[in-house]
């Protein structure tokens, strides 16, 4: 584990890392359980807050390692959590903050944005693209797959790409311009 989260952790063991987007609100731990609905209704210190805390989507491993982690947190009208991602719908906001730095309680982690999109939460039986479902590709062309689909879906060209092996860090927050909207922004690791 690295040293600087030491403390962190022994304060609450859930603690899998901490994300931060410079000159932004974004700059939290961030949580992880057996779960995705604890950390919607409880913060660092595990109270009740309806804040929540930002956590990592609890089928991801960051021991093992994903293809891609999940990060969800709340849209907050306070702005705090995640409620500044939907200006990433802005690509001069993008150029300003091209960058995410995402460290596991292991290993520190930079990431450049790639795509920025409005999906949503899908009915199970729905044949469609579900970006909250990728966390691992088990071929290329899988992956691909989903480079292309998000692609698609993206507000604008970052010309950044990710390739088969790259490891991918996807951010979502609800979005209110339709039932179960999401506001989504995908980011490749590069050092």
């Amino acid at each position: 584990m690295l040293d600087k989260y030491i403390t962190l952790y022994n304060s609450n063991k859930n603690l899998i890392g901490w994300i931060k987007i410079d000159d932004t609100i974004i700059d939290y731990p961030v949580m992880q359980c057996n779960d995705n609905t604890y950390y919607l209704e409880h913060n660092f210190d595990q109270k009740e807050d309806r804040a929540g805390a930002l956590f990592m989507d609890c089928n991801c491993d960051v021991v093992k390692g994903n293809d891609n982690y999940i990060i969800y947190g709340h849209h907050m009208t306070s702005g705090k959590m995640f409620a500044s991602l939907p200006k990433y719908e802005s690509e001069s906001y993008y150029k300003e903050h091209p960058y995410i730095t995402f460290d596991t309680i292991y290993e520190e982690g930079v990431y450049q944005v790639m795509y920025a999109f409005r999906s949503k939460v899908y009915n199970e039986e729905q044949i469609v693209f579900k970006y909250y479902q990728f966390i691992d590709a088990y071929s290329e062309e899988e992956f691909n797959s989903y480079m292309q689909e998000m692609a698609d879906m993206a507000y604008y060209d970052t010309g950044v790409t990710a390739v088969y092996g790259d490891s991918l860090l996807t951010l979502s927050t609800c979005d209110y311009q339709e039932a179960n909207g999401r506001f989504v922004v995908v980011a490749k690791r590069i050092r």
